[in-house]
């Protein structure tokens, strides 16, 4: 199942273009109902080496069968952080002297603490919207967009083994002849992770660069270039972009367009303690 979302963009990105412009967000209930709806658009281009290589069809079957040939570049990732601990901050009801709505029974009961406040508090469940923009610039080779997917995997890994993630990869593009953006996400199974398509769909090139942009093509006109027409909006506001899309979302990791420059294929390892460290995570400590 899909549903498409068209929503003008928030003042900030309005304030940045200096203009007003439209996101059209398209979102997937699984990476195989992406690549079918893109398959069926016909804009799909063929195997070419910058795009991973594989046959639309192939590109088809292996995002709804998944590729577990992809997993192991973030196998030898993922172990240096073990000793990570991911407590994170959620919302919670408290009872309290003070507070924006009574407890009842603590008030007939005569208890001092009869009224009920939210407060934050630290918690290893406290769920995570993961959303990966697979978009990247054309002079990036297939095998530095397996770097990066590699690493952008393992971090998801680490972080789903811990808490409640939600994973959602794709594109964002320009769309309109460049006035506006697409947005073409899919979503991963998380509970568990679906190690399989959720690798296929990162660890390469064929997902975003075959079935993504073809869909872009066919749904919004894409043709080349970054969404609204500018090369600095998706890679500096790229929540601003999506967040309409996701009103349940209360904590967002948001990993935007890969660019040449990118710690994230030239060193792995630092952009996932990076990652980290932004999301206060603490070493573990060693009973």
């Amino acid at each position: 199942m899909s549903r498409t979302i068209a929503r003008p963009v928030p003042a900030s990105i309005q304030k940045a273009l200096g203009r007003k412009a439209t996101t059209h967000i398209h979102l997937f209930d699984s990476p195989g109902a992406l690549a079918e709806a893109a398959l069926a658009g016909g804009r799909v281009r063929g195997a070419e080496s910058w795009a991973g290589g594989l046959s639309p069809a192939e590109a088809v079957r292996r995002s709804n069968m998944g590729d577990l040939d992809r997993v192991a570049p973030s196998d030898a990732l993922m172990t240096r952080f073990e000793r990570f601990g991911f407590e994170a901050p959620r919302r919670a009801w408290v009872d309290d002297v003070t507070g924006a709505v009574p407890n009842v029974p603590a008030f007939l009961a005569g208890h001092p603490l009869a009224m009920r406040r939210r407060i934050k508090i630290q918690d290893t469940a406290a769920p995570l919207a993961v959303i990966v923009d697979l978009t990247s610039s054309s002079n990036i080779d297939a095998s530095d967009l397996e770097r990066r997917g590699a690493a952008i995997l393992a971090l998801v890994r680490i972080l789903s083994a811990r808490r409640p993630v939600e994973l959602w990869a794709g594109c964002a593009t320009d769309a309109d002849s460049r006035k506006n953006a697409s947005v073409t996400l899919a979503r991963i199974e998380t509970a568990p992770l679906d190690l399989a398509r959720a690798a296929f769909v990162m660890v390469g090139a064929a997902f975003p660069r075959q079935l993504c942009y073809g869909l872009s093509r066919a749904r919004n006109g894409f043709d080349g270039h970054w969404p609204y027409g500018s090369h600095t909006i998706s890679r500096t506001m790229f929540r601003d972009m999506i967040a309409d899309a996701f009103p349940h979302v209360s904590d967002m990791l948001c990993v935007p367009a890969a660019h040449s420059d990118d710690q994230i294929h030239k060193n792995p390892e630092a952009w996932i303690e990076s990652k980290l460290a932004e999301m206060d995570c603490a070493p573990a400590e060693v009973a």
